[in-house]
């Protein structure tokens, strides 16, 4: 019925949730935390653990078992409906549409972490330069 795309989709989300989760057990295993860029990084790691778990259930909901329709009644509105008719689900469903609350602070964190990192490192490349040690 054509469902090969969310399918293959979902994979894609549950991969990179492992991979986070991975990244996260990495990180504190070796201690990489006690730096503030690594622990940037870790919270971006798990706030899209949350991301990928809130999407995948939205993905569920909508696309493959058909509970919530979602309707386009004009460029800026939508009529969200539950198939049994449970005004909860609609809630719940659209709660889980605000998905960019987990996804946005995490590509910030990310980034931030990443300069943090990129920062230090080329702090200590100048310092070494200037005493001379050719150990990089």
């Amino acid at each position: 019925q054509g469902s090969e795309g969310i399918i293959v989709h979902q994979v894609g989300h549950l991969f990179f949730l492992l991979s986070m989760v991975v990244l996260v057990f990495i990180i504190t295993g070796r201690q990489l935390n006690r730096d503030k860029g690594w622990r940037m990084i870790q919270f971006s790691a798990i706030l899209f653990v949350l991301w990928n778990l809130d999407t995948i259930s939205a993905h569920f909901f909508d696309n493959q078992i058909g509970a919530v329709t979602v309707e386009n009644l004009s460029l800026r509105q939508v009529k969200i409906s539950a198939a049994a008719g449970s005004e909860f689900l609609v809630y719940f469903y659209h709660s889980l549409k605000l998905d960019h609350l987990f996804c946005v602070p995490a590509l910030f964190l990310f980034y931030r972490g990443l300069t943090h990192i990129l920062a230090r490192e080329k702090a200590a490349r100048e310092k070494n330069m200037e005493t001379g040690d050719a150990d990089l």
